[in-house]
Parts: C-alpha cells; structure tokens; sequence
C-alpha cells in the first residue's frame, strides 16, 4: 500500500500519487492510466496533454470521482488539500464539489439541460450547495459579466447559444461559488479558432483575478503551451514528462515530447520540414507491458528500452522524464540522428519546373451561393453564405481558403466537389466551362475534381474494405483496361499513399484502421483517378498532433505531382507550413488574397489580422 503524509502534500493544492485506474469489458479488464503522478499548485495553470486514448479523460474523472463502474481506480491517492478524494463519502464529495473543485466536462451542451433556462440551471446550482437565492443572484450576475456574457442570457435556453457562449455559461457557472481548482476537459474543443482563443483569455483571466488554479486537459498541445504554466504529457496512460512550460518546449527532453512538438506547424518559428511519428499509440492495454510504451515508435530506442519501462526522473529541478537516456544527465534530442521516415518526406513521382506552375487549371468567377432560411409558414429569409467569389488554382500549386466557421468555407468545397449547385457564377476546368450544364452531372469533371473530407471516419463507408474504397472510382472512371490490372493499380495507389505494405491493408474494414490510416485511404480514393484538382477540407483537424504532420507532407507530395490543391482549414499555422498561395473569407467573400509569407507577415484586413492572433502556437503566450 502506498501511503503519503499529510504534511508533504500541504504546500499543493492537489496531489495525485500512483494513480492506476481502467475499465472492466467482456475480455477482462482494460488500462486506462497507470501509476500517474503530480502535482497542482496553488494560483497556476497545469496542462495535460495527450493524444486520444491515452488517458486524459480517465484521469480527469478518476480525479473528480466520476469514474463508476465498468471504470474503476485500483490503487493511489488524490489529496485536495488535506483531504483523499477516493476515501471519502460520496456526501463529503457531493460537498467539495463547487466549493473547493469543479470539473467541467468536454461538450458545453453535456453539462447544460436543452429543456431549463441558463438562469435557472445556474441558480440550482448555488441554491444546491446552501447559498440563498439573493446572494445567487448577484454571484451569477457577476461571473457572467467575468466571462463576458450579457446578463439577459439568463432568460435563455441553451439551444439559443453559440458554442462559444455554451462554453462562457458553464465556466460562469464553474466559479460561481469561488472553487480553488477547475478541471477542464478539452474546453475548446469544436469552437471557432477565434471563439477559442477568446476563451483562453477569458480563462487566463479568471484564473489572475479569482487567484484559482486550472487544470485543463487536452489533446491541442500548441494551445495548452499557450496558456499554462507546466505541462503534464501524457502517452499509452503514463505521464512521461512534466515540466515548466518554458522547459518542455526548449528542453524536450522525452522522445515522444520531443517528436511532437517537432511536428507543430508554427507562425513563430517556421520550419521546412516537419517530423512525424511513423505507427500509432498503443489503444485498450489488457497488461502493463515489461516495455517502454513508446518502444515502437521511438527513433533512439535502445536494447533495454525493450524489456524495461523507465521511471519518471530528474532531468533538472522540476522537470522529469520517463527515458533512460536522460539518466546520466540531460541529453540535447536535437543533436541525435533520426530515421529518415520521422521526416515525414514523401516522395514524388515528378517534380514541376517553375515555368509549369504557373498554368491556370481551374477558374472559379463570380461564384455565389444563396440559402432560404424559413421563417415562418410563408416567409423565407435569404442568406449569403458565399459572396461574389473568384480565384484560380494553378497547376501545382496549394492554394489556402482560410477562414471561422459560418463564413462559406466548406459551402464553396461542396459546390467545387458537385455535391451542391452554385446559385450564379462559373467554374472552368482546364478552359471548359462547365457551370451551364452543372458539375453533378459530368463525369468527366468528377474524375478531374476530387475531395478528401475533413472527417476520416465518417467519409470511408463501414461495411467495405480498403479495396473496394480504392477500386470503385478506377472502375467508374474506368482507368483500367482489364481486371488484371486493377489489383496491381489498387496496390500502386496505396503505396503512393504511404499504406506500406500495402497487402496487409487491401482487406481490412475502417474500423480496424487508425484515424491517420483512413484518411490516407481517403486520400488513396481521391487520388486513384488521377484528378487534376484536389478539394482538401479540414484534412488534418480531426487527427491527433503526431499523425497531422505526416498527412500534410502527403498532400505536398500530390502538389510536387502537378495536382493543384484547393486546402480548406481554420488553421493559419498549417497554411504557413503547406500552402503557397492564401485566400481569407469572411462572411462570405474573400477579404485578402496573395502569396501566404506576405499575407502572414503583413495582413491588411481586420479579419486576417484576428485570424493570426488567435491560431494556437506553442511559442506564444496568452
């Protein structure tokens, strides 16, 4: 039994020891963390970070005591303050919470109630831990005014709320009773760039004025470098390094911290080459491995690593790691070689001359796109969702559509890729016109213009394989001539795609992939016909970190091909890393165009301007 004094743990505010904790299912029983560590002190921002399945969310709620069964903790101890929340009763608990700590949970929708008004919700949850319906009144008021809100939201219902002030409603609702500690699970996730960063501020802020101290999880390691103050990361249920801020981004000192901050797209420090980690994290371990967890996936791996799990240690005063090459001393990662596949460098098939790039291959002029919103039984209310819109696409060459959600993005992705029809304007392809007669119905336009979706789990059909996913198109295109040459097509295309082997891909379902491998089956099925334009929407928005870097290189890899990509993104930092050219929309019109160094270094348009203030980047600070 592993036992702590009281008098050790008094200077934090919260204290996890040896943490272990999974799940039980019909096989068994599952890890989810174990033997996790660290600390939280008073009045400061700690960040853990993770990529999916690594056990952010277990943790989390192991810490709040939400895990119920089929979860459970096994072993360890979570003080608050003087107190272990997992020895606790479930009252003593029920009374800590709001007072002393509160978790906020991913979705602002899984904590609100659809069917009760904001101010109603609010005031049952002071009224519910003793405070009087007066002094709650003006405690609402008051931390709706700190997270910026308009008191009047109180009359409303959630489903009458932007994400972003969903978001405001529950972190108002978080400090109302003035807690040391909030736990936050993935806070921003699903918001607006911009509306993200305002909640950061509005984070930051309430954190300097309230004097609490935050936890917030998630798997957006540029944003979390932003705002904390140390950093926890997280890999296969393991914390395998912790540190300041500062020290995780200068010093990165375990190999998979190391990788991953190597793989972030910046505006601060612009990179050439970004590394990636080749294979996946380890998902539903049954057993805690005799192994380093990264073992596989580690570019200085060394004999023992294969046979034994380092410790958490010392690399300098408050920074530790989980690697046995930092065990004499810190040791500079930078300065190690690397394999050539952590550079994530895809090789093309041809490479354009310069005189090559300039060819126009599509036109889009004037292009509009007009919704009827009803609003009653008669009337219809008109909404622009695209303005007046013209641009080209030159023959290999990337061209970026940067803008928030709402603001036509995905609109004009939809209208290129046939799936909708434009209310006026044209579209040309390699000289023809082809707005008259309507893009859904040519196929000769379908095979020149292909999309790769932003979600890989959503765009691959469940019940085929990889096969059938790359085959379909070069049968209806028909760009085999006989059945003998489509299995050694099929196989071509997946190795272009970086599915290698490619025979051990050809017959397994999405579910048996990783996020990373379905969208390069996505990518393998837009690209099997050989189209001359490629619509990427969002590409890369739903991978975790490791696996963007290598998917962002594939697409270069079809630009070096003559392909001329049309990248639709949120995101300004992976615009800097893979697009020449750049197009900002905002409510439906392009605000700013030109060459992406120039429009980055210096935006003329308001928009722009807030677009790159609030792209994460783990080399600022909020």
């Amino acid at each position: 039994m592993f036992f702590v004094k009281v008098e050790e743990i008094m200077d934090s505010l919260l204290k996890v020891n040896e943490l272990t904790a999974g799940y039980f299912n019909q096989d068994g029983f599952v890890i989810g963390v174990t033997n996790v560590n660290f600390e939280v002190y008073p009045n400061e921002i700690f960040a853990i970070a993770g990529e999916s399945g690594c056990g952010k969310s277990t943790l989390a709620m192991a810490i709040y005591g939400l895990l119920k069964y089929p979860g459970v903790v096994l072993r360890g101890h979570v003080y608050l303050k003087d107190k272990d929340i997992l020895s606790i009763t479930q009252e003593e608990l029920r009374k800590l919470r709001m007072k002393e700590f509160v978790y906020v949970p991913q979705f602002a929708m899984d904590a609100l109630d659809p069917v009760a008004k904001i101010g109603d919700q609010m005031m049952r949850a002071a009224v519910s831990h003793g405070v009087n319906v007066e002094e709650a009144r003006k405690l609402i008021k008051e931390k709706l005014e700190l997270v910026d809100l308009p008191y009047n939201v109180v009359s409303m219902y959630p489903h009458e709320l932007s994400g972003g002030m969903r978001q405001r409603v529950v972190i108002a609702t978080s400090i109302l009773l003035n807690p040391s500690l909030i736990i936050l699970d993935e806070p921003t996730t699903g918001l607006d760039v911009i509306v993200q960063y305002e909640i950061l501020k509005d984070l930051k802020r309430i954190q300097r004025q309230l004097g609490v101290s935050l936890v917030i999880i998630s798997h957006d390691i540029s944003m979390l470098l932003m705002i904390s103050d140390r950093v926890g990361i997280m890999y296969a249920g393991e914390i395998v390094e912790i540190g300041s801020k500062e020290e995780i981004i200068k010093r990165p000192s375990h190999p998979y911290t190391y990788l991953l901050i190597s793989s972030l797209p910046s505006l601060v420090k612009r990179r050439e080459k970004l590394l990636s980690i080749p294979g996946n994290p380890p998902f539903m371990l049954s057993k805690v491995p005799n192994s380093c967890r990264f073992y596989d996936r580690c570019p200085f791996k060394m004999e023992k690593c294969s046979t034994l799990n380092p410790a958490l240690g010392d690399v300098m005063d408050g920074h530790k790691a989980r690697c046995f090459l930092q065990k004499g001393g810190y040791v500079d990662l930078s300065t190690l070689p690397i394999p050539l596949e952590y550079y994530a460098e895809e090789k093309a098939e041809t490479d354009l001359s310069e005189s090559n790039q300039h060819e126009v291959v599509m036109k889009i002029l004037n292009l509009s796109k007009i919704y009827y919103i009803r609003k009653n039984l008669i009337l219809s209310e008109p909404i622009n969702a695209v303005n007046d819109v013209s641009f080209e696409l030159k023959k290999g060459t990337i061209t970026a559509l940067v803008g928030g959600s709402g603001h036509g993005k995905s609109t004009i992705a939809k209208i290129l890729a046939g799936m909708i029809q434009q209310t006026s304007g044209k579209i040309i392809l390699l000289g023809k016109d082809v707005s008259e007669y309507g893009v859904r119905n040519s196929m000769w336009y379908k095979e020149n213009v292909q999309m790769i979706f932003q979600d890989p789990y959503s765009s691959l059909d469940p019940r085929h394989t990889v096969r059938w996913h790359v085959e379909r198109p070069l049968l209806i295109h028909k760009k085999v001539s006989n059945k003998d040459q489509l299995l050694p097509k099929i196989i071509e295309v997946l190795k272009n795609v970086g599915l290698k082997p490619p025979e051990k891909y050809l017959y397994k379902y999405p579910h048996e992939l990783s996020g990373g491998e379905r969208q390069r089956v996505a990518i393998a099925r837009a690209t099997a016909v050989e189209p001359k334009v490629l619509v990427a929407d969002e590409p890369v928005s739903m991978l975790d970190a490791s696996l963007r870097a290598s998917i962002l290189n594939l697409i270069k890899k079809f630009k070096k091909n003559g392909i001329s990509i049309l990248y639709i993104t949120h995101d300004i930092a992976t615009v800097n890393y893979i697009a020449d050219e750049i197009m900002v929309i905002y409510k439906g019109r392009i605000v700013e165009k030109g060459n992406t160094y120039e429009v980055i270094s210096n935006p003329s348009h308001e928009y722009t301007k807030r677009l790159i203030e609030a792209v994460p980047d783990p080399y600022k600070t909020i």
